[in-house]
């Protein structure tokens, strides 16, 4: 599914970067897990917000945002802070069911505001195969084993997600599904660019008007690239001006 920034969500951009004034924003949605593991990353979701009172020193116009949708989270520029604000994702009732975080929070300024909230629905524990991949032979194929699947209106679809931080690493339809239900076979997502760690799996069926319904979740250990360590540059010479307080240092300036 594609996340487009238009006219209909006024002032907002995909991104990133740090604002000039004010804050960023995010909406992520998750679903629930049966057997009562940690809900799952599903997507990205529209949020907007309220100011309900300023701290001391708060500055921007902005009192009221959204609702907004971004490639990235959304820029609110001019908004106030430090302030007392109300951020909800998606769209209480019909999007989401509950939040994962809090609604009311202190906003800082240059800060990055994420809520999440729960959506309708439970996936179910799916089993990966192979479950350990190999990064520098990875397999053309995964095959997941779970229930509920269904090609009615099209071939399930399968996410790869970080998740830390919910990035999709890739994604693609089955090209196999048992008559059961309880079988997939999909080619292997792009993992040149993935490093060693535990990556979640996201499956879903195909709703009738073309829309994902997740039915079930999995993960699959990566290992063979780990990721490079850079060491912190070189401070060079240190020292203190004089009558000030300062950390010691190896190389003290002569």
């Amino acid at each position: 599914m594609v996340f487009v920034c238009c006219a209909l969500f006024a002032s907002c951009s995909g991104g990133g970067s740090n604002v000039q004034s004010g804050f960023r924003v995010f909406g992520e949605k998750y679903v629930q897990v049966f057997g009562g593991g940690p809900p799952m990353f599903v997507a990205a979701t529209s949020i907007q917000g309220n100011r309900l009172f300023d701290y001391s020193g708060a500055t921007g116009s902005v009192s009221a945002f959204g609702p907004l949708l971004c490639l990235g989270p959304c820029p609110i520029e001019g908004g106030r802070a430090p302030a007392r604000w109300n951020i909800v994702a998606g769209t209480p009732g019909l999007e989401c069911i509950g939040y994962l975080t809090p609604n009311e929070r202190d906003v800082t300024l240059n800060s990055l505001q994420t809520s999440k909230c729960l959506t309708f629905g439970i996936v179910f524990p799916f089993t990966a195969a192979p479950n350990l991949v190999d990064l520098q032979a990875p397999p053309a194929t995964l095959v997941m084993t779970g229930e509920s699947l269904t090609t009615t209106y099209g071939m399930p679809y399968i996410e790869y997600r970080d998740p830390y931080t919910g990035n999709l690493i890739g994604a693609t339809s089955a090209t196999y599904v048992s008559a059961k239900g309880s079988v997939l076979e999909a080619a292997a997502p792009n993992l040149s660019s993935v490093y060693d760690g535990v990556y979640n799996v996201l499956i879903s069926n195909i709703r009738a008007d073309g829309s994902l319904e997740p039915v079930g979740s999995s993960t699959i250990s990566c290992t063979g690239r780990p990721y490079p360590y850079e060491p912190p540059p070189d401070p060079g010479p240190c020292g203190c001006p004089p009558d000030q307080p300062c950390m010691p240092c190896e190389n003290p300036i002569q």
